[in-house]
């Protein structure tokens, strides 16, 4: 009897470690990915030969990194995952393709939202496309194909659902030669009403403040700042149709365009720059150049405020400050240090120089223009 109670006491041990160990391979079949997602693809084009494509199985087969990802949207919302992929670095090299090579690697969603990423951030950030988050065997819809994860850099970078990668081998290096306030310069087009949040703000759409420009290289970058700091860079040609800059209501100004999902805008943006031309929003601006006095006003310094643009070597050059009535005046560049633009309460952009400097007052300012 002792030895049939011990025997049937294994059998049953036995036999509950067997339902444990199927119950165990039941569920790593049940969460393996499927055949179907395995299959999707991402294109790689632009500056290659011709276009290529690699399969979410392929890109599982390369090495693949973990990550605590932490990213923070634009409207401060914190996000935090574990992902699991393999660099970007190391999916193009598996297509033959060498990462240095290029100065600029845009990503595209299957929703069309596009995000450049500029040759600071590929030089500094480990650029990771997850195939896995939080542990599960494969992406939800609305992360699939592959999500982009750039650790250190804000939501906008995030790019979600990446099924397109277009490669830059030179962009046009930016030569600003004008700077115009961005109010002014938009006088006289009608503004469309934008949805936000419920509200109906006014937006003004770049492809007429474009039209307004000197010269736009439709290769250059389009970069915005914001007055916290936070800059975003994308391709001329990305933002060329149905997309807009919200002027009025909350967190404008702010890029607006079909694709943009709400939080992965660029909230109270203090200027942009196309390659030759940049607009300014006085108001968020001296956020980021601070305040500089003369005599009893106060207001943002000429020089300051270009260098904040990016240009450079500005004591060597000349300029011309042009007022919305048409009156201007020239400057040199070290003349240029010796004013300030004003921010009215009556929407206007005053220009005022240090007494004794003899330069004529600017009444309102439509822009600054290298001679």
């Amino acid at each position: 009897m002792r030895r049939s109670g011990k025997s049937i006491s294994l059998y049953l041990v036995l036999c509950m470690i067997c339902f444990a160990l199927a119950g165990c391979d039941r569920q790593e079949v049940a969460g393996a990915p499927n055949a179907e997602y395995e299959a999707q693809k991402i294109i790689v084009e632009g500056d290659i030969e011709n276009p290529r494509e690699i399969t979410v199985g392929e890109m599982r087969s390369l090495p693949q990194k973990k990550l605590d990802a932490s990213l923070t949207r634009t409207t401060g919302l914190l996000e935090e995952f574990k992902a699991t992929g393999p660099t970007v670095k190391d999916v193009l090299e598996h297509m033959g393709i060498n990462y240095k090579d290029y100065k600029g690697i845009g990503f595209t969603g299957r929703d069309n939202y596009y995000c450049l990423v500029t040759p600071e951030i590929i030089a500094e950030r480990e650029l990771i496309l997850a195939l896995t988050v939080d542990g599960q065997n494969e992406l939800p819809d609305e992360l699939r194909p592959a999500r982009l994860c750039v650790q250190g850099e804000f939501g906008p970078y995030w790019v979600k659902m990446v099924d397109r990668i277009v490669l830059y081998k030179e962009i046009p290096e930016k030569d600003i030669t004008s700077v115009w306030v961005f109010k002014n310069l938009a006088e006289g087009i009608e503004p469309y009403q934008y949805e936000y949040y419920g509200s109906k703000d006014d937006a003004i759409e770049l492809a007429q403040i474009f039209s307004r420009f000197d010269n736009v290289d439709s290769k250059a970058f389009f970069t915005m700042k914001s007055s916290d700091g936070f800059k975003k860079n994308e391709a001329i040609n990305m933002v060329s149709q149905r997309y807009y800059i919200k002027v009025s209501g909350e967190d404008a100004p702010m890029n607006m365009a079909p694709n943009i999902k709400l939080g992965m805008n660029v909230m109270h943006i203090a200027w942009f720059s196309t390659n030759a031309d940049a607009a300014i929003f006085p108001e968020e601006i001296i956020e980021l150049t601070g305040e500089r006095q003369v005599g009893a006003h106060k207001g943002i310094s000429l020089s300051a405020m270009l260098e904040e643009i990016g240009l450079t070597d500005i004591e060597n050059k000349q300029f011309e400050v042009v007022g919305t009535d048409g009156n201007s005046v020239r400057v040199s560049g070290q003349e240029l240090d010796k004013g300030i633009l004003l921010i009215k309460e009556d929407g206007s952009y005053p220009v005022v120089w240090h007494e004794g400097e003899g330069l004529k007052p600017i009444d309102n300012l439509m822009r600054l223009r290298q001679r």
